[in-house]
């Protein structure tokens, strides 16, 4: 690259840099709401949460790459347009198949980056964040240690706490266990403490009152103690086995569908090849749309006003063509052996953009031969 590449190269670099950040701020804020109201209701920390945002970045940079790269092109051009730079360089015998060289070189930073997004981080940090949800889910001690409130760990088990510790002293304890209809218990202690070891989870209570209730008798039964030990174990059930979702798989596996299935895969083999050909379709369209976006402004007729309504025309295609590769995947696991659609809105821009300057080029040539009398 020359001076004059480096220059443009990095006059677009900013500009992807700022759309990157502004759309991983908004769209990473959507996505960890629904994370806020899992941690909320498991009674987790905030050390659990931004565990959780971190993992999720990876999962928002793969929309968030394509787009930001796109709109940095369409905003580049049209600034250098706007501010004489590009009527400059053209007006020195430059043509646009050669100015596009920074804007090919910014594509090929972004399709390396999404590679490594879509084949190294994603199934890694999908996986571990559907694991860490999964746990905080089957963790009952942030549940259970809820002050003033009455939980329901379990179908017919009723705790209310007054005043809890992180360390799973309670101060104040009340305990319903109805599973047993015919004989329902009720105890209530000053002070107890919560242990878990593993799957086991144990209530120690001390100086407190049990009281059984008897249907059958009609009597009620109470006993005083000083110490007693209620087993919650019961009522933690055992882990549900999860599923693993197809974007959790390496692309290498999920070329091999049937391997997956075998192991336990609960979908079917071209939902698993629809995720793998997307995966491989992505990190070509990020280096597709700058290209079409450059073709596109490029090969305008220049106007003082600017280049608002090509701009926009540009814009809402590429969104379109967007749009489009996340709605095939769909469409492509429903309808076996159309995988290879999967890279059509990227061909399709290539295309576009090769067929355009192509034409601008034989047009210049046209404009500079000599006119015979």
């Amino acid at each position: 690259m020359n001076r004059l590449d480096r220059y443009l190269f990095v006059t677009q670099l900013g500009p992807f840099g700022f759309f990157a950040l502004a759309l991983t701020g908004i769209i990473w804020l959507a996505q960890t709401l629904p994370l806020m109201e899992i941690i909320i209701d498991n009674g987790q920390s905030g050390f659990i949460f931004l565990e959780f945002a971190t993992l999720i970045l990876p999962n928002v940079l793969i929309v968030v790459v394509p787009v930001a790269v796109f709109a940095s092109t369409l905003f580049t051009i049209n600034r250098l347009f706007g501010e004489s730079e590009m009527v400059v360089i053209l007006s020195s015998g430059l043509s646009p198949t050669r100015v596009i060289r920074a804007t090919v070189a910014v594509g090929i930073l972004a399709m390396l980056a999404m590679v490594v997004l879509l084949a190294v981080l994603q199934p890694r940090s999908t996986t571990r964040l559907a694991d860490r949800i999964a746990e905080v889910r089957q963790s009952f001690v942030g549940t259970l240690l809820r002050e003033k409130q009455f939980s329901h760990p379990t179908s017919g088990v009723t705790i209310y706490i007054k005043e809890s510790s992180k360390a799973g002293e309670i101060d104040g304890l009340f305990l319903n266990d109805q599973r047993d209809a015919v004989n329902p218990v009720t105890y209530s202690a000053k002070q107890a403490l919560l242990l878990q070891d593993e799957d086991e989870l144990r209530l120690v209570m001390y100086q407190g009152v049990m009281q059984r209730y008897s249907m059958i008798e009609k009597n009620l039964n109470t006993i005083e103690f000083e110490q007693f030990v209620f087993d919650l174990s019961g009522i933690i059930g055992e882990a549900q086995v999860r599923n693993p979702k197809p974007t959790e798989y390496f692309i290498s596996e999920l070329l091999n569908p049937n391997q997956i299935i075998a192991n336990g895969g609960i979908y079917s083999a071209s939902t698993y090849l629809a995720e793998a050909h997307m995966k491989l379709a992505f990190p070509l369209l990020s280096l597709a749309l700058p290209i079409y976006a450059f073709a596109m402004l490029m090969t305008a007729s220049y106007k003082r006003t600017g280049l608002g309504l090509r701009i926009a025309v540009t814009g809402a295609s590429g969104m379109f063509i967007v749009g489009t590769t996340l709605i095939l995947k769909t469409w492509i696991a429903a309808n076996p052996g159309m995988h290879l659609l999967s890279y059509a809105p990227a061909l399709v821009c290539l295309f576009i953009a090769l067929l355009v300057l192509t034409k601008n080029r034989v047009k210049r040539t046209l404009y500079k031969l000599p006119v015979r009398a």
